[in-house]
This record gives structure tokens, C-alpha cells and sequence, in this order.
């Protein structure tokens, strides 16, 4: 899991010439399992910096000898010292006391006296700023791709606090500080998912995400709210305008990356559904085809179901009554057990799981639910009254969505649920291509894939959605070496066999956003929205490695020995403009593949063009 930060190990260098606080600082971090190193003054504290080389300074601003401040200033101006971060410890947080001290280059500040319940958690934070790793210096084509994710507040040290717990690898962070500011950089910028305060100095949050979603451009970048009231009334009203996930402040990493991460999967989901049923009119154009599918749509449709996992009556209600509008089926079993047997049985598509049951823990049953084939894509809410950060980490490792504590709020409640079950139908759409398998404007009719016309249309546009949001688009070209002797020894049929095992073994080793299609004869095209190379790389090779060693029902004798299947890849923006262009990209790598002794994957190196005539070489 990203950043589960452990203290083992990590030094804080506390500078403080108060006695007292000292010791409450050195209790509650040596308590919590942090290495504590100490001075009484500013010139002291640089000099142990430079020394021990901490993994955190907490800085006091009003000291003897030399302040806290022109300490910083010269921690900061020091090759050695200049990383180290630096939080602020001062009995004033007046607004322009807070802009002071952040131009020293401290990360932050925490107010004296020190509250005791939300300290070791703003230590967790900045500490996380420390994990982020560097980034390395590597070409575009390489570097993997980040999710851009827009931060709205005026308080520039929450700023820094979002910033620090979003892995510096996985993001890339873009920030405004008013709510004008927030609609330019979200119309010009196109960020993945936008965290967004309520309270900003001109337009509120909740008019800028009324704004957002009005905007057919934007309507599908999700808003995570962000705010100090908790109140249920501001959070209705956040759900009357569009936004699909809400933060209380204090804001804590685990809980944010969570939600982060749960947006980003709902973004992909919509703009991968959108770009499907684009090339489907496309493909379709005729009005007969149209008239079908509106047709489709008019027919009455199965309410999702959302089993409620929980042993407890009163809850039982509660959440019976909090769910009541919801456009959803509800069932309710009592233990874990009942819980596994059910999934087994039924068709479920969210669980409230309560972690604490009759039989087994709700961990254990979690575990059990993401470990069986029809636990998977099951949309998992954990339950419990238990507050600790570390059982909601916990939940979130075993493949949970969300968590709620109890006494639940019902809008709270409502909100979680209508956002997961979008998702999941976004997910089970794409599980099943989102098409009728009998439409042969559209899918193959051998191996069930897409087919070359809709791959076409497919990747010409994503290719303009990535270049407008600027993400990497993949190809994979794959071509099974040395078919016409399959087909000629052991027959057309089971050529046709190998075909169909061939595109199962693809399907299952892509994503749900990913697109797999039947190229044409025995070469198959795969498409990876928002993977650089590395990423694709990575998915080349597992197919690759997949196919070879599969045993092919067409062939139980083995009397062909191994199949095995050349590839060629190639990635946009950077091998290519276009699609067209990607498309050659990725066939002359093929085509290397295939003169070079078959059997391999070849990525895109512009010294390996060439031209050529790849049928030649099946």
C-alpha cells in the first residue's frame, strides 16, 4: 500500500529551549517508536542537522541565541541540510505569521500548545514528504505516467500537507487558491481528479462544482470536497452539486489516497465507456443499429444489489433507513460465513462489510471475498467503530473501496454507495465490452474480440482524448509465428480453436480500461489507455509469457510442440503522432520480431525502422 508510514527508524531532531514541551514532544514520538535527537537553540540545531542528517526537524520559532526562523534560512541555503523538512513550532498562527513562515522553507507550522490527539498524525504528514521518492531523470517514453490531480485551497499549508502525502511517483500535482482559479487550470489542464476546499475568499467550492459538472468537458472529472464543517446539510448540498466524495479536515493520508484512488478508477471508467460508445455510433451509423440500442436502453434493467454484512439489529435498520432511496436492492446476512455463501450464490454488487462479527472478523471475511473469482469486482465498504487509522489501512490492503465509521451518517452513507455502485456498473460494462456479442458491426465473430473496424475507430479516438489530456497511449501488436503450419497440419478448425484460446489468454491478462481486438488473419491489437513504456513493457512480456507457456486444448498431443507469438509495441505521443503512425510504429516493431528470429517482444527504437513487408515473413 502506497505510504504506510512505519516510525521505525525515522530521527526527528526536536529544537525547542522549553523544558516542558520538550518532554511532551520527546514522550509522545518516543512513544510512538521515533528515534528523538535534541538542541536548546537555533545555532545548535544546525549544527546537530548537519551531523545526524534527520529525517524531520521541529523547529521552535522563539529561542535564545538565534531564532527558529533564521535557523531555517540557513538549514535551507545548505547542501546538506536543504532537504531535510522543516515544520514550525510557534504560539502564533496569525495568516500573515503563516506566510512568514513558510517563506523561511519550513513545510509547515504546528500551533503551541501542542494538541496532543492530532500530533502524531501532522507528524505522519510530513514525514510522508521525506518518503516520496525522487524523481529520476529518464525519457518521456520511460517515465511512467502520473495522475494529475488538481489541489483547490487558499491555505498554502494545506497545500503542502496534500502535496506531501500524494506519492510524488503516482501524481502530479497542479494547485489553485480560489475557486476562479479552479474552473481555469480544470478547463485548461484536464487533471484526473480535483480536490477541492468548500470555503475559498470568492466563489465556494460547491458553486465551482456546480460549474464543473455543468460543463459537458469536465462533467466527468470527479470532485472530492474538502472541508472543516460536518455538518449533514453542506454535504447534501455537496451531493445536489455533483460531487462524488467528501473529506472532513483534518485531512489524513490514508483516507485521502484512498478517495484519490477511488476517483481516479471512476475517471477511467467514464472516459473509457464514453470513447466505447463514441466508436460504437460510429461503427454503427446506420439508423437502424441506433434504434436497437435506444431500444436496449428503454428495457427495464435488474437493481444492483448491495448485501449488508452486519449482526447487529439496530444498525440493520439504521442503514435500512439510509439506504431506502437508493435505486438498489438490499439483502442482509448476520456472519461471515453467510457472507462468502452468498457472494457464491448471488450476483452482488457492493457489500457493507461490519468488521465486527459473531464468527470471523471482517478483515478475514474481506480477504476471503477479493480471493475468489466472484469477490473480485465486488465493491467493498468496511464498517466499524473502530476510529484508528491503522484498521482502515488495513481494510484498504485487503482490497476494500472505502470505510465508514460508526454512528454513519446517512448522506455520508448515500454518497459512498451511489459513487461505488457507478463504478461497478462502469466496471461490469467494460468487463463485457459494453457490447452485444452478436453485433458484427463490431465484434469478431471467432474470437469474440472487437474487430479491426472498431479498433480503428476506437484508438483514433483515444488518441485525441490523450492528446487533450496528455496522458501515454500503448499498442501491442500480436502475431502468432509460423500459423500456416499450425492450420495446414492440424487443420483449419483447430487453427480457429487456437484463436479463440489465444484471445481469453490476452483478455485476462489486461484491464478492465484496456481494449483487445482481432487485427486481423492471427494478429491481434491491444490498446493500453495511460501507459508509458514501462508499464507496457511490462504487459507485453505477461502476455508474451502467457501464451508460450499455455497447453492448447487444439493440440493435446503436443505434436507441434509450444505456440509461440512475436509482438511488437510501440507508445503515443512518442514514437508517434497519430494513430495511423502508431500503428506502423508497433508493425515494424512486429516485423523485427519476426525477421529476428520470432518468438519476442521488440518496443520502438527509431534505429530498428525500416521498411518492410511483413507478410512475407508469417
Amino acid at each position: 500500500m502506497d505510504h504506510v508510514l512505519s516510525p521505525k527508524d525515522k530521527v526527528i531532531l526536536v529544537v525547542e529551549d522549553e523544558p516542558r514541551n520538550m518532554k511532551l514532544i520527546r514522550d509522545l514520538l518516543t512513544f510512538s517508536g521515533y528515534i528523538v535527537i535534541e538542541a536548546s537553540d537555533g545555532r545548535q540545531g544546525i549544527e546537530t542537522a548537519a551531523n545526524e542528517k534527520p529525517d524531520l526537524i521541529l523547529m521552535d520559532i522563539q529561542m535564545p541565541v538565534m531564532d527558529g526562523l533564521e535557523a531555517t534560512r540557513i538549514l535551507k541555503s545548505q547542501e546538506s541540510t536543504k532537504k531535510i523538512p522543516v515544520v514550525a513550532l510557534t504560539a502564533y498562527a496569525m495568516r500573515e505569521d503563516k506566510q512568514r513562515i513558510l517563506a523561511t522553507g519550513c513545510e509547515g507550522y504546528i500551533s503551541k500548545p501542542i494538541d496532543t490527539r492530532s500530533f502524531l498524525e501532522t507528524i505522519k504528514l510530513f514525514l510522508l514528504s521525506v518518503e516520496k521518492p525522487e524523481t529520476q531523470a529518464v525519457s518521456g517514453a520511460d517515465r511512467p505516467h502520473k495522475w494529475k490531480i488538481l489541489l483547490v485551497d487558499d491555505d498554502p499549508k494545506s497545500l503542502k500537507l496534500y502535496d506531501a502525502i500524494l506519492p510524488g511517483d503516482k501524481f502530479e500535482i497542479i494547485t489553485a487558491r480560489s475557486g476562479y482559479e479552479a474552473l481555469e487550470k480544470t478547463a485548461g489542464e484536464h487533471p484526473d481528479a480535483i480536490l477541492l476546499d468548500i470555503i475559498m475568499p470568492d466563489i465556494d467550492g460547491l458553486e465551482v462544482t456546480r460549474r464543473i459538472k455543468k460543463d459537458p468537458k469536465t462533467k466527468n472529472i470527479p470532485v472530492i470536497l474538502v472541508t472543516s464543517l460536518d455538518d449533514s446539510e453542506t454535504k447534501e448540498i455537496g451531493i445536489e452539486s455533483g460531487a462524488e466524495e467528501f473529506l472532513n479536515k483534518p485531512v489524513q493520508a490514508m483516507e485521502l489516497i484512498a478517495r484519490v484512488n477511488s476517483m481516479i478508477r471512476l475517471k477511467q471508467y467514464r472516459d473509457q465507456l464514453s470513447i466505447r460508445s463514441q466508436s460504437s455510433e460510429i461503427i454503427g451509423n446506420g439508423p437502424g443499429i441506433r434504434a436497437r440500442d435506444n431500444e436496449k436502453t428503454d428495457l427495464p434493467k435488474e437493481l444492483p444489489l448491495v448485501l449488508l454484512v452486519e449482526d447487529n439489529e439496530t444498525d440493520i435498520k439504521s442503514i435500512g433507513a439510509a439506504l431506502n432511496g437508493q435505486p438498489s436492492r438490499i439483502e442482509v446476512v448476520k456472519t461471515g460465513k453467510e457472507a462468502l455463501s452468498y457472494i457464491q450464490r448471488h450476483r452482488v454488487d457492493l457489500i457493507l462489510l461490519d468488521i465486527l462479527l459473531p464468527d470471523m472478523d471482517g478483515f478475514e471475511v474481506l480477504r476471503r471475498i477479493k480471493d475468489v473469482d466472484e469477490g473480485k469486482d465486488i465493491q467493498v465498504v468496511v464498517i466499524t467503530c473502530l476510529g484508528d487509522i491503522e484498521s482502515k489501512i488495513k481494510g484498504i490492503e485487503l482490497g476494500a473501496e472505502d470505510f465508514l465509521v460508526k454512528p454513519i451518517i446517512p448522506r455520508e452513507l448515500n454518497a459512498r454507495v451511489r459513487v461505488l455502485l457507478e463504478k461497478k456498473g462502469h466496471l461490469d460494462k467494460l468487463r463485457s465490452h459494453y457490447e452485444n456479442a452478436l453485433d458484427s458491426a463490431k465484434i469478431d465473430w471467432l474470437t469474440g474480440l472487437h474487430n479491426h473496424g472498431y479498433f480503428k475507430q476506437f484508438l483514433s479516438l483515444e488518441i485525441k482524448r490523450s492528446s487533450r489530456q496528455r496522458y501515454p497511449v500503448t499498442l501491442i501488436l500480436i502475431d502468432v509465428d509460423n500459423f500456416k503450419h499450425y492450420n495446414d497440419t492440424l487443420g483449419h478448425a483447430a487453427g480457429d480453436a487456437f484463436l479463440k484460446e489465444i484471445s481469453q489468454i490476452i483478455l485476462a491478462r489486461i484491464r478492465e480500461v484496456d481494449l483487445a481486438a482481432r487485427y486481423g488473419g492471427d494478429e491481434f491489437a491491444v490498446v493500453l489507455p495511460y501507459a508509458g513504456k514501462e508499464d507496457a513493457r511490462h504487459v507485453a512480456q505477461r502476455i508474451h509469457a502467457a501464451i508460450t507457456s499455455h497447453n492448447f486444448l487444439a493440440d493435446p498431443s503436443r505434436r507441434l510442440n509450444r505456440l509461440t507469438v512475436s509482438l511488437g509495441v510501440a507508445v503515443f505521443p512518442n514514437d508517434a503522432q497519430t494513430a495511423e503512425e502508431l500503428i506502423d510504429a508497433a508493425d515494424q516493431m512486429l516485423y523485427k520480431a519476426k525477421r529476428n528470429g520470432k518468438n519476442q517482444v521488440y518496443i520502438f527504437d527509431p534505429d530498428l525502422v525500416t521498411d518492410h513487408n511483413v507478410s512475407a515473413e508469417k
